[in-house]
């Protein structure tokens, strides 16, 4: 008997670490709908202020008006909108934050935690919310502003960044990886100019 309570205590132990289900109702502008849940193995606290992050298909993109300039290979998340602000807003009044960030292999879901990072004297437009986070040693920035979410990562030699798309009238976040500008074709095939010397003789 006590080996059955034993088991049942520990099994019961184990899924609260877990954290979240991989599939969850997610609440959007438009309505709830069930979304699978990206990052559901990194533990988050449900009861504490963080983001939600869903996996979506690319195709969603397909419905924007706006004109996308995106990179080769990126990934694109749902975020419930009031979540996002009110987890923007408790940065703003102070308070520490930690939410899981969905970033590309080979990272992975890492959990960041976040300050307020807007310096004193600071002219930044109203409403706008800039904040610094931190996950094993590595940092990323971000920028909050009109429900749009903007972020950079610096995660050991690799970089990644977000930007939020709209389609509908849905906010989508996009994360991507950071690639190097292009070499330039021109570099190598300029050609030093001659030095000049002018030579004169006095008589």
């Amino acid at each position: 008997m006590k080996k059955v309570i034993l088991a049942i205590t520990l099994t019961l132990g184990l899924a609260a670490c877990k954290g979240s289900s991989e599939v969850k109702n997610a609440v959007r502008d438009n309505g709830t709908e069930r979304k699978k849940l990206a990052c559901a193995e990194v533990h988050v606290d449900m009861n504490t202020t963080h983001i939600d992050w869903y996996e979506e298909n690319k195709s969603v993109l397909n419905a924007s008006s706006e004109i996308l300039v995106l990179p080769k290979n990126y990934k694109i998340y749902g975020v419930d909108t009031s979540q996002l602000s009110s987890f923007f807003a408790a940065i703003q009044s102070g308070n520490t934050v930690s939410t899981v960030l969905p970033l590309p292999a080979p990272a992975g879901c890492q959990l960041f935690t976040l300050n307020n990072n807007v310096k004193n004297g600071a002219k930044i437009p109203q409403g706008m919310i800039i904040a610094a986070g931190e996950c094993n040693g590595q940092k990323a920035t971000f920028n909050y502003y009109r429900e749009s979410l903007a972020a950079h990562i610096d995660w050991f030699d690799i970089q990644y960044e977000m930007m939020t798309v709209r389609a509908k009238g849905l906010p989508y976040i996009v994360v991507y990886e950071k690639m190097p500008p292009p070499p330039d074709p021109n570099k190598n095939q300029q050609q030093d100019k001659p030095e000049i010397i002018e030579l004169r003789y006095d008589k």
